[in-house]
């Protein structure tokens, strides 16, 4: 009954919220901090959540286990965004969007963000010198990584000091999950305050002529998140991926309300064990992962989008153009979370690499204000499908 109870407020209080924002706007904005203090508690949780649930999935497997939960997952990563990319090109060359419309009252963008691109920076950019810095500065892939291989580490030591540092993580986890589950709790509120905020905040007139572009936007948001993962879920998943979607909903909520993969992991993790049936040892090594490398949503976002400004510009892409952007796409979807202004940075360069005016970048930036939040829970959704797929093929065994 208290699960169902606090469903119901949050859908309730969230109903709520949109009426506050469009008839109360300064009310709405006056009760914004409550939102935001919410955040920021999510977040105060994920750095610790990470380290624990990639140290947890790793240090506990065998090497076998490790490289064949390693390999499955991200091959997953890789099929799924590529298909919700490519959905998004042909759902892209479909629609004839509207040309010639007038963007003036649209705020600039920074140009400067654009200039440290390069291969090079992009790939540096997953390593820190300094892990203590990635801590303070909450660059959740430079963290990833160096637990990864602190992880693969504690596999060559003594048991003795393994089970040590196994031990503490778990307990550490265990304190978060108890401070997960106050977060969802109080969920109602928080979700209440922000849908107030982001309706007080949205100019809609700004949206005038973007109908074609929503659409197609829409279209294959439908298509991926009801035909492709539903598909993929029940074929290779075994798995009704409908009533899985209604189980985890609860993430979905946070997910779109807060516009952030890495702050709805912990409400992710909680809704797989809890409601889904995932195993600890697949959710803990495939969820903090798919926050930062699996990024269905943006990738079919971002590949509609650059075909519309693309048009805009009185261009035509050709098809090694596309395939062009199909590529960079795919590629800057896993490093955008942790570049400094990684949305209009990514977005930046494949305009760049198509030859799409770079001023036309602040069109993307009126977009992105209403497009981020859904557009996250299509993300934080395919993480949730990945970790049910993945775990039919691992072993049941939890390491709880």
């Amino acid at each position: 009954m208290s699960k169902v109870s606090t469903e119901f407020f949050t859908l309730l209080l969230g109903i709520i919220g949109i009426g506050i924002g469009l008839y109360f706007p300064s009310w709405a904005l006056s009760l914004s901090f409550l939102g935001d203090i919410f955040i920021l508690f999510l977040k105060l949780l994920i750095i610790p959540l990470v380290i624990t649930s990639i140290f947890l999935s790793i240090a506990s497997l065998e090497i076998n286990e490790v490289k064949k939960l390693g390999s499955k997952t991200l091959l997953y990563y890789f099929s799924t965004s590529s298909l919700a990319c490519l959905t998004g090109l042909f759902i892209a060359n479909s629609f004839s969007f509207a040309s010639g419309m007038d963007f003036q009252s649209v705020s600039s963008y920074d140009p400067t963000k654009l200039n440290n691109i390069s291969v090079n920076s992009f790939v540096t950019n997953f390593f820190s010198g300094n892990i203590f810095q990635s801590l303070t500065s909450g660059n959740i892939v430079q963290i990833v990584v160096f637990t990864f291989f602190v992880a693969m580490a504690s596999l060559k030591v003594k048991n003795e000091y393994r089970e040590t540092l196994i031990h503490l993580s778990r307990a550490i986890q265990d304190v978060m999950m108890v401070l997960i589950n106050w977060a969802i709790k109080v969920s109602p509120i928080g979700i209440f305050s922000l849908v107030a905020s982001i309706i007080a905040k949205t100019e809609m007139k700004l949206f005038e002529g973007l109908g074609p572009l929503f659409m197609a936007i829409g279209l294959a948001i439908f298509i991926h998140t009801i035909i492709v993962l539903p598909l993929i879920g029940y074929f290779i998943g075994g798995f009704n991926p409908y009533a899985f979607i209604f189980n985890v909903k609860k993430a979905l909520v946070v997910a779109f309300t807060t516009a952030s993969s890495t702050a709805t992991l912990p409400i992710s993790t909680q809704v797989l064990k809890d409601n889904a049936a995932v195993s600890s040892k697949t959710s803990r090594f495939v969820l903090p992962l798919g926050a930062t490398l699996n990024m269905d949503g943006s990738a079919l976002y971002q590949a509609i989008v650059i075909l519309f400004l693309g048009e805009f510009s009185g261009m035509s892409l050709t098809l090694s153009q596309q395939i062009l952007v199909f590529i960079f796409v795919m590629t800057s979807a896993a490093g955008t979370a942790g570049i400094p202004g990684g949305g209009i940075m990514m977005m930046g360069a494949v305009m760049s690499l198509v030859g799409i005016p770079l001023e036309n970048i602040a069109i993307y930036l009126l977009i992105d204000r209403f497009w981020d939040y859904p557009i996250t829970a299509v993300n934080v959704l395919g993480d949730l499908f990945g970790a049910k797929t993945i775990d039919r093929f691992m072993n049941k065994t939890s390491i709880d």
